[in-house]
């Protein structure tokens, strides 16, 4: 088992680049791994992502952190309202969840197949991760802090950007020429892998 922490930017409803790299990780020596929320919509994969992901996170190997597309989906789901989660992506999500053709009743359709855990789980979800030397959260922390800052959310590029007070994370993952990072703490290395799967920095 590594002595490193893994802190993985946003997913984005990629299964195939979630897979790919967690095996990387594994090569790696399993290091406890945080990701930092937004696991769904944009990509064609979110329930098969939120259920690998859940998997994983009930064998005590992961943190799951909640980002501000799980709070739209919570949102959506208990005032029935999807306006705002379909302007983020969501019709992706809903199709991954619903399963062939969604009928006239959208709502109705993904009210009915989303699992109560997956649900639960979202609710459950904190936002921050923290230690004495670092703090990691979806979106940049809003407060000064002498501590590392680990998050996603902005899209930077292809490359995470790595300083010499805080990482951001998020590489695209979730767009066809987007990539999944993992930044290794503390040590500052990262991987990436492809919208594939495939390695491309290791």
């Amino acid at each position: 088992m590594s002595t490193e922490i893994a802190f993985v930017g946003d997913v984005h409803g990629n299964l195939y680049a979630l897979l790919g790299l967690c095996d990387v990780l594994a090569e790696l020596g399993d290091p406890h791994t945080v990701f930092l929320g937004d696991y769904v919509n944009k990509g064609a994969h979110t329930a098969e992502v939120m259920q690998e992901l859940l998997t994983r996170w009930q064998t005590g190997g992961v943190t799951l952190l909640r980002g501000n597309h799980e709070d739209a989906l919570v949102d959506a789901l208990d005032t029935g309202d999807l306006r705002s989660f379909l302007k983020m992506g969501g019709a992706m999500t809903i199709r991954s969840y619903v399963g062939g053709e969604v009928g006239p009743d959208v709502l109705k359709d993904f009210q009915a197949k989303f699992p109560r855990e997956h649900l639960d789980a979202l609710r459950r979800m904190p936002e921050t991760f923290e230690t004495d030397v670092l703090i990691a959260q979806h979106s940049p922390a809003s407060t000064a802090t002498s501590k590392f800052r680990i998050s996603g959310h902005v899209p930077v590029s292809t490359l995470p950007r790595i300083g010499q007070d805080s990482a951001q994370l998020d590489t695209g993952c979730g767009a066809e020429d987007g990539r999944l990072t993992a930044l290794l703490w503390p040590s500052l290395d990262f991987v990436q892998v492809d919208a594939h799967g495939a390695i491309v920095v290791r």
